[in-house]
């Protein structure tokens, strides 16, 4: 990657020597001497990487140039340094003839002259090597790359070719498996090499609509090479809603068991490797069986799914796609821009030889017409990369690997840096696009083109990869955003090998440049390498890293740091203390304390890091101000601070950092001693900006003109989660947002009435609306346009909105260029063309049908069904709920919920009374009073207690668990009596109530005790009208009868007692005053006033 290190330092050459610094231009000479030797070996660098795999002596001299170039990007970031620090604490020009600074003007300008003597004997061995000319290439020259020709996704990454016939057999088997009704869980095999297109498959029918049907609970576990049996578990919990992160593996266990009970299940076990699969013959012994609940096993060795208990008969080998299939499959994505057909004849019969190279592999033919794509269209170009391909072949018989070889030597330099760093994350890792973004833009792997913000070229070079196919999408938004990635497992050998090749990371090697942060780092190799310019958070999701303080504190000895992410972590000293070490990491430009714990103030050191372009501190929970030195880090030009639930406002005077491209999560202060909204008059550059308003003083009436000028913005969003008073939405209504926006979020608006500004004249270029939650109930006329202007809305989405009233064919005339239409819990929604198959007509190129999680149905807004009687069911049927939840209140449908669940539980309890009382009446008849038989009917009483007690357990009585929304009315209707907290996990007293309600669940079996992140519950939290936290619901026989909102009726403090909690629970009738639960005679105080004599004494039997 010798090409991509130059290019990326010519990058940063040219643009600091254009910042005039005073010391880059004293050796302003030097380094343009150094610019122009770079520039000629540009030219011939891309064929050096390609053939320094097979010449031992080409790779050794660009081992040598790549340390060369380091260096040199070292001392170019001190002149920057030295300058800045001259200019802040100089006035005259005595500090130029200080000691230090001669001793520093000698040292560097010294070694900058040797550096380039170096390179220039590298470029001469070279070229000699390479046994050909230096030609002059004007490309080479500028230092500047072309961006790639697709700079967002250009074709669908989930459809499947040539594939039908092997997930209609794969379906037909689980189909089969519920019909024959055997106790036992049916293993299906998918067996073939890597590239074959196995998970493919295997993700295709996890998807399908009528498999989600047909099972109750669904988990996809992804088995990396280095797992542990707990890893696993907790896999399996989170595709269940549980995040449970502690617990051994057999109380893992025994909650996936409680969560599987009694429902037909689907679990896929993707990329098995190691044939010891002891680990899987221990988690399904755990299992419930029968219901006709499946597993597939997705791996390249066919004795792994022998050994998991695949039988011959249910083994499926996918073959290699045909001629035609594979053809076709190219052709979606190297012609994706001409719809997936290729209109240029003189490319199809080379197109069609790049084909047949890749011998059938879907992965193969993904990678080249990826590559392909980003070419161009013309002949001698597919003619060169076709003869690539055969060379590579003839090293490499190994299709899939040539392929994506030849995919990594024809990236452009830029996109090779960022492709490599990839190479830190663990296998089946998932990505979030934007922590990879952030690093690319920190370390300027990003090239910056005029009229382009940072933040967009990070997306672009995102964009190219997902395109070529090296990256795969994992989640999007409602409008294709990705939000998360991941990497094929021979992607990441091949970027691996790379990596390593190049020292961009390596494990134990203290050249390597970057590092990535987990549980099981080598802390030693750590802190024994000063070259590392990046150290990134590579935790898997739902794990987190502990950094001891002594890891901590040798952090400060990475002087030439750029990137330290360290999100998702716990640290051992308090994190101003970190800080304070990592205060003189001058060169530090991407800081991310995301998910840091504790988190409650950052420290003056902040001001140091005079670099820092991008500071990332959303979900710090605990987070409770921000230094007012904020405002001296100019270069800042991203800050997140969403989900920060503690913090209440920014520091006055963040209108300064007038570089800021995009600010989350920013909250107006309330007085003049915080950051108002006015000051973003100031931010004239923002991109994205997400405001969180909860009162109306945070807006006052000369402020709400703030966005008006705010020219560059593209993104808003608006939260007023937890608002408080009627006034806000008159300033609401007021705040215009800029003309040119293109995206727009609205969350929680408090308003029944949307605002007067959103309507398609002043907001002309709007693409994408987002309405969640809230109480919207009408849409103002002007929503409509007028005089033929209509709105150029392409995508939709409306979530959690109860009173929303609108109708489809108005809307569909409003927004005619409407193609994704995505609504979840809006009943009053009327005519909408949406059904359990899907839609297309109109002018809708596709209508995306939302899929509601939180019951196995699709909903349909075509109120065309009857009501039915749900009291004449036994069990809650899915038909019933989507019929009375389209046409009855919330409480309504709990109420009828809870009446199907109490009707069986009384017939249960009336049987079992009149059982105890037929045994009761036999014991007064016995005339044998001995102790012997009251033994044994304590004994059986005991048991029967311990037997309630367990189904009790089996229902999820006991334990404090945390629910997802869509198990919540099963939960709520499932229990006699629910205790619920709506929390989240940012406020302090959430967790306070947490630790109460913990201990009270296992002391009060009869009560269930459930939790509800109130953040992902908009649709309950807006029916049951949660509007302060923590709040907690008391659910009788499935309604709710009371709530505790705040620490109200707890003292009003934080330190209130578990006892407190309890006796205010007993007042409200939820749970029973317990005795003492040291006198085990308590079960049987009843049974044995009835049947002992009165001068019976207590002996040992007895107890």
């Amino acid at each position: 990657m010798a090409d991509a290190i130059v290019s990326v330092f010519l990058e940063k050459l040219l643009n600091t020597l254009a910042e005039e610094g005073l010391y880059v231009t004293k050796f302003r000479e030097q380094f343009e001497k150094l610019q122009t030797e770079l520039q000629l070996m540009q030219c011939f660098l891309k064929d050096a990487d390609r053939l320094k795999r097979k010449n031992d002596t080409i790779n050794k001299v660009l081992a040598v140039l790549r340390e060369l170039i380091y260096e040199a990007e070292d001392i170019l970031a001190d002149c920057q340094l030295q300058s800045r620090d001259d200019a802040l604490f100089s006035n005259g020009c005595l500090t130029c003839i200080s000691p230090p600074i001669l001793h520093f003007k000698h040292q560097n300008g010294k070694r900058i002259k040797e550096i380039i003597g170096e390179i220039t004997q590298i470029k001469q061995n070279i070229q000699s090597l390479l046994g050909g000319t230096l030609l002059f290439q004007p490309n080479a020259i500028n230092g500047k790359d072309q961006m790639p020709r697709w700079s967002s996704q250009v074709y669908d990454h989930t459809m499947v070719v040539g594939l039908e016939a092997d997930t209609k057999k794969i379906k037909d088997w689980l189909f089969e498996a519920a019909r024959e009704g055997k106790q036992e869980i049916l293993a299906i095999g998918v067996v073939g090499m890597g590239g074959l297109g196995k998970t493919t498959i295997s993700q295709k029918v996890y998807n399908e609509k009528e498999i989600d049907d047909h099972f109750d609970r669904r988990m996809w576990v992804s088995v990396s090479q280095t797992f542990t049996e707990e890893q696993i578990m907790r896999s399996m919990l989170r595709n269940l809603g549980d995040a449970s992160v502690g617990d051994d593996a057999n109380e893992l266990l025994k909650k996936i068991n409680q969560y599987l009970l009694g429902k037909r299940y689907l679990i896929v076990m993707d990329d098995v490797w190691g044939e010891d699969v002891a680990w899987w013959g221990r988690i399904s012994q755990g299992l419930p069986k029968g219901n006709g609940s499946c597993v597939i096993i997705t791996t390249r060795n066919e004795r792994v799914s022998r050994k998991m208990g695949v039988k011959e008969t249910r083994i499926h080998r996918p073959k290699f796609l045909n001629k035609d299939y594979s053809w076709l499959l190219f052709q979606k994505i190297a012609f994706a821009a001409s719809e997936g057909q290729c209109i240029y004849p003189d490319l199809e019969d080379v197109g069609k030889e790049i084909v047949d190279k890749c011998e059938g592999l879907p992965l193969a033919i993904k990678a080249v017409g990826g590559m392909m794509l980003c070419k161009a269209s013309y002949y001698h170009e597919w003619r060169r990369i076709a003869d690539h391909f055969r060379d590579e072949l003839a090293e490499n018989d190994d299709s899939v690997m040539a392929s994506l070889q030849l995919s990594y030597d024809e990236l452009p330099p830029y996109l090779k840096s960022c492709f490599l760093s990839f190479s830190l994350y663990p296998d089946d890792c998932v990505i979030t696009k934007q922590q990879v973004v952030h690093w690319w833009i920190g370390e300027g792997f990003v090239p910056l083109r005029s009229g382009r913000s940072s933040t967009d070229a990070g997306e672009d070079c995102f964009s190219g990869l997902i395109n070529r196919c090296l990256i795969e999408v994992v989640d999007k938004t409602y409008n294709g955003t990705i939000l998360t990635c991941k990497m094929h497992d021979m992607v990441r050998e091949l970027v691996i090998k790379i990596a390593k090749d190049d020292t961009f990371s390596v494990t134990n090697n203290t050249n390597c440049r970057h590092s990535g942060i987990t549980n099981n780092m080598d802390r030693k190799q750590l802190t024994a390498n000063p070259k590392l310019r990046g150290l990134v958070s590579t935790t898997k999701s739902g794990e987190v890293n502990k950094i001891e303080s002594s890891t901590a504190k040798k952090l400060s000895e990475f002087r030439y740091l750029r990137v330290l992410d360290v999100s998702k972590s716990i640290f051992e000293l308090p994190i101003s203390s970190l800080l304070f070490h990592i205060g003189s990491l001058h060169h530090l430009t991407y800081l991310s304390l995301s998910n840091t714990h504790p988190s409650i103030e950052l420290p003056a050191s902040l001001e140091k890091l005079t670099n820092l372009q991008i500071l990332d501190l959303s979900y710090c929970q605990n987070l409770r101000t921000l230094p007012h030195n904020l405002i001296t880090l100019r270069k800042l030009k991203v800050l997140d601070v969403c989900n920060c639930g503690s913090l209440e406002c920014l520091p006055k005077g963040l209108g300064r950092l007038s570089n800021l491209e995009v600010l989350l999560g920013f909250r107006p202060a309330r007085s003049s001693h915080g950051c108002r909204i006015g000051e973003l008059r100031n931010l004239t550059r923002l991109r994205i900006l997400g405001l969180h308003l909860t009162h109306a003083d945070e807006v006052e009436e000369n402020e709400v003109n703030a966005m008006a000028n705010l020219h560059d913005l593209e993104n808003l969003s608006i939260s007023c989660f937890d608002s408080h008073g009627s006034d806000l939405t008159s300033k609401l209504d007021k705040l215009y947002p800029p003309q040119q926006l293109y995206e727009l979020s609205l969350k929680f608006y408090p308003g029944k009435m949307s605002p007067a500004w959103l309507n398609p004249i002043a907001l002309p270029l709007l693409k994408y609306l987002s309405i969640s939650s809230g109480n919207l109930a009408n849409v103002n006329q002007n929503f409509w346009g007028y005089n033929n202007i209509v709105w150029k809305i392409q995508g939709l989405m409306l979530e959690s909105l109860s009173d929303l009233e609108l109708e489809w064919p108005m809307l569909q005339e409003a927004m005619q260029s409407l193609r994704i239409v995505n609504v979840s819990w809006c009943p009053e929604l009327v005519s909408f063309p949406i059904d359990d198959v899907g839609f297309r007509g109109g002018e809708i190129f596709s209508l995306q049908i939302f899929k509601i999680p939180y019951f196995s149905f699709h909903f349909s807004f075509v109120f065309t069904q009857k009501k039915r009687d749900s009291s004449r069911e036994r069990e809650m049927d899915p038909d019933s709920v989507k019929s009375t939840l389209s046409n009855l209140a919330f409480g309504n449908v709990m109420a009828a919920a809870a009446r199907d669940y109490q009707k069986e539980l009384l017939a249960q309890e009336k049987a079992q009374s009149s059982t105890a009382n037929e045994e009761v009446d036999l014991d007064e008849l016995m005339d044998d009073p001995e102790l012997e038989k009251l033994h044994a009917d304590r004994i059986a009483a005991l048991k029967k207690e311990a037997e309630k007690r367990e189904a009790l357990k089996r229902q999820g009585h006991g334990d404090y668990r945390e629910i997802t929304e869509g198990d919540f009315l099963g939960e709520v209707t499932g229990s006699e009596t629910v205790v619920c907290h709506f929390y989240h996990k940012e406020f302090y007293r959430c967790k306070i109530m947490d630790k109460h309600l913990k201990a009270l669940a296992p002391k009060h079996m009869d009560t269930k005790f459930i939790k509800l992140d109130a953040e992902n519950a908009p649709f309950f939290v807006t029916k049951l009208a949660v509007k302060t936290l923590p709040c907690v619901i008391i659910f009788r026989k499935g309604v709710a009868v009371d709530r505790l909102v705040g620490f109200q009726d707890l003292g009003a403090k934080d330190d209130f007692a578990m006892r407190t909690l309890e006796v205010v629970l007993i007042k409200k009738g939820i749970i029973s005053e317990k005795k003492n639960e040291d006198d085990e005679d308590d079960v049987y105080d009843e049974s044995r006033r009835r049947t002992v004599r009165s001068s019976v004494n207590h002996d040992s039997d007895s107890d």
